[in-house]
C-alpha cells in the first residue's frame, strides 16, 4: 500500500494550486511597486495607529470569515458515477477556492486606498504581511483544505473524492 501523499494529484489540484500561487504573487509585486510611490525615505514615517489597524480589523474579519463559513458547502446527493461526483467536487471546490481568495485579498486592496490616504508605505505593507500569509493558510488548495471542504461535501456520506479514490491508495 503506497503512501497518499506520494500519489499523483489530479490535474485539476494541480492547475488550481498553479493558478492561486500566480494570483498571490500580484500581491508582493504590487507591493514592491507601490514602495517607488509611497516610500519618500525609506520605509517612512509611520501613520496615525487608526490605519493599520483597519487592515488588521479586515485581516481578523477575512481570516473568521474563511474559518467560519468559507468550507461550507451544501453536501453532496447520492447516485452518480465516481468520475462526475469528483469532476463536481472539484468544481465546488475551486468556487470556493476563489471566494476565499476574494475574502482574503481584500485585506491587501483595503490597505492601498488607506496607504493613499495617510501617505504611508507602511499601511500597504502592513496589508501585504498579513494579506500574503492569510492567503497561504485559507487559500492554496493543499491536504488541509482538501479534506476541511470534503468534510461538508461528504456530510450525507457520499464520498467526495476530492481527496483522492480508494484504488489511488
Amino acid at each position: 500500500m503506497s503512501n497518499p501523499l506520494n500519489v499523483a494529484r489530479p490535474a485539476a489540484a494541480a492547475s488550481l494550486m498553479l493558478i492561486v500561487r500566480t494570483m498571490l504573487l500580484a500581491i508582493p509585486l504590487i507591493t514592491v511597486a507601490l514602495w517607488f510611490v509611497l516610500a519618500a525615505d525609506g520605509l517612512g514615517p509611520f501613520p496615525p495607529v487608526w490605519a493599520p489597524l483597519v487592515v488588521v480589523a479586515a485581516a481578523v474579519g477575512g481570516y473568521s470569515v474563511c474559518e467560519l463559513i468559507g468550507f461550507r458547502t451544501a453536501p453532496l446527493e447520492h447516485g452518480g458515477r465516481p468520475a462526475d461526483v469528483e469532476a463536481e467536487s472539484w468544481r465546488r471546490f475551486t468556487s470556493s477556492t476563489f471566494l476565499r481568495f476574494a475574502i482574503c485579498e481584500a485585506v491587501f486592496l483595503i490597505s492601498l486606498p488607506l496607504g493613499f490616504l495617510v501617505d504611508s508605505f507602511w499601511v500597504v505593507l502592513i496589508g501585504a504581511v498579513l494579506a500574503i500569509p492569510l492567503v497561504t493558510l485559507e487559500v492554496l488548495p493543499g491536504a488541509r483544505n482538501q479534506q476541511r471542504f470534503a468534510a461538508s461535501l461528504e456530510a450525507r456520506g457520499v464520498p467526495s473524492y476530492l481527496t483522492g479514490r480508494p484504488q489511488d491508495y
